[in-house]
């Protein structure tokens, strides 16, 4: 595929409006220094040097659009606690339109806490990972005021992106919404690809494409790999199916009983940290097929786009002269 396409694509997405619905997640990354073994368990006792909270789940996807150049409307619930309050600042600073992210006073924040190890001037180690994952349980009024801002918002949307995270903020009433109208709508869903239907596209990685499929040896039987990729894309009635396969790259399938077509992985396979890297995926795909990239085309930016984010620490973001780098130097 030439690069002078893709970079002319790329170069489309700044203003490409992207209407975000979903679960909105804080990443709070804990960095300290250890310092002995303490004497109550044989456990290592750090000296706490710096906390960070940065989007993640949706959130990061909508940060990914916005560094890209595209114009992120995220329209969801996060809880009236900090990491609610540090989601939604961040989300301002990067540019995203954030009037749609309602408060609940009932419910937390979803939040993932990182606890990283490490001497001053080194690279630090994740050692152990707290969730909170308490599911947001917006009451009728908080529906309706979703349901409201997805209207008033789709017609002037040029795609929309859902993500679900199983975290209560996205209705099923809702999704039909934001798959008609003839502008493209993706999905990235956790724990229930099947429930969707009638997206333009769904980016599930291989985890995911087992769960729904049924079939483990997806991962390591090419036939199968053909055979139910076909039959998801099929399933869900979306016109693509885009499986992320870690190492083994991506897969895309397009038609009924077509074979995929496959991405090697791009970059180096010294990857540094794959979290939130789904969210940079279907940032760049949704961004690319709103700028009227083809599949093929959306798949190949958002593979560059992934081989980026991994080698980034953390919950991170690719930037459009990252993308458009990377794929000036791939010759």
């Amino acid at each position: 595929m030439q690069s002078k396409r893709l970079l002319e694509i790329i170069a489309s997405f700044p203003g490409k409006r992207i209407l975000v619905y979903g679960d909105l997640v804080a990443d709070r990354f804990v960095y300290g220094t250890p310092k002995r073994i303490s004497r109550e368990a044989p456990v290592l006792i750090l000296r706490e040097d710096r906390i960070e909270t940065v989007p993640g789940g949706g959130a990061n996807a909508v940060a990914n659009i916005a560094s890209l150049g595209g114009v992120p409307v995220p329209v969801s619930i996060v809880g009236a606690d900090e990491a609610g309050g540090a989601i939604v600042a961040s989300l301002e600073a990067a540019g995203a339109d954030c009037r749609h992210i309602a408060r609940s006073k009932s419910s937390p924040t979803p939040t993932k806490t990182r606890i990283l190890a490490g001497m001053p001037h080194s690279a630090r180690q994740q050692i152990v990972r707290i969730d909170r994952e308490e599911r947001l349980h917006p009451d009728d009024t908080e529906r309706r005021t979703l349901r409201r801002s997805l209207e008033s918002e789709i017609e002037r949307a040029d795609a929309c992106l859902i993500s679900d995270y199983g975290y209560g903020v996205i209705a099923s009433q809702d999704v039909s919404l934001l798959t008609s109208g003839g502008r493209p709508s993706t999905l990235d869903s956790r724990h229930a690809l099947l429930e969707y239907r009638g997206v333009t596209a769904a980016t599930p990685n291989e985890e995911e494409a087992i769960a729904a499929s049924g079939r483990p040896e997806l991962a390591t039987d090419p036939e199968v790999l053909r055979t139910a990729g076909s039959e998801l894309r099929a399933t869900l009635e979306a016109e693509a199916l885009l499986i992320t396969r870690g190492s083994a790259g991506m897969a895309l399938f397009t038609g009924a009983g077509d074979d995929p077509q496959l991405f090697p992985v791009w970059g180096t396979e010294e990857i540094v940290d794959v979290t939130g890297a789904g969210d940079t995926v279907i940032a760049a795909f949704t961004l690319a097929l709103a700028s009227g990239a083809s599949f093929a085309e959306a798949a190949q930016i958002a593979n560059y786009a992934g081989g980026i984010v991994v080698m980034k620490r953390g919950t991170a973001v690719v930037t459009t002269r990252e993308l458009t780098a990377a794929i000036s130097s791939d010759k």
